[in-house]
């Protein structure tokens, strides 16, 4: 998917939701690569629009029309069943919780993968975090102790890539 592609799907879930009725505003958290292209202009595509339900009692009452809905996106752009992955923007824009970009440089440098080292490089010029001790400050902020020791690996992984041997933003 494409940013415009997850923009479409979008607008065409908000408009199924709301043909069956929904009028409250879901409010979820718009995550992952989806937020990369959308809001990062991140220079890649994504597999699948991953969000996080921000009210739990929501998630509940909606789960089903909110399937359906998602099951009726799906078919009429071909798209795999998981493609809004249920940890995205459902009716408009401004009705979701858009995370501050540091945290989402804190769940990048947390996954490690090559995409996420990818968009780590976009996010953290847009950031002023400039030394390895202020990343480590901003993972101590948004991370348990227990959450960065279990992700030590990828963590420190990310550190190298991003700081090098200067520990500085070149």
């Amino acid at each position: 998917m494409e940013a415009r592609d997850v923009k479409r799907y979008l607008a065409d879930l908000g408009a199924a939701l709301k043909n069956r009725g929904v009028k409250t505003p879901l409010r979820l958290m718009l995550i992952g690569g989806a937020y990369m292209l959308l809001l990062e202009n991140a220079p890649r595509s994504t597999e699948d629009i991953d969000i996080f339900w921000l009210e739990e009692d929501a998630f509940e009452s909606m789960r089903e029309v909110l399937s359906a809905c998602m099951l009726e996106v799906a078919r009429k752009h071909r798209l795999p069943p998981n493609w809004f992955n249920f940890l995205t923007q459902v009716i408009l824009m401004q009705d979701i919780y858009i995370p501050p970009r540091e945290y989402i440089l804190v769940l990048k440098m947390t996954a490690g993968r090559p995409k996420d080292l990818d968009d780590c490089a976009i996010l953290l010029p847009k950031t002023a975090i400039q030394t390895i001790e202020q990343a480590q400050e901003l993972l101590n902020k948004y991370m348990l102790p227990e959450a960065q020791e279990e992700h030590v690996e990828q963590i420190e992984k990310s550190l190298d890539i991003l700081f090098g041997e200067h520990k500085t933003m070149p």
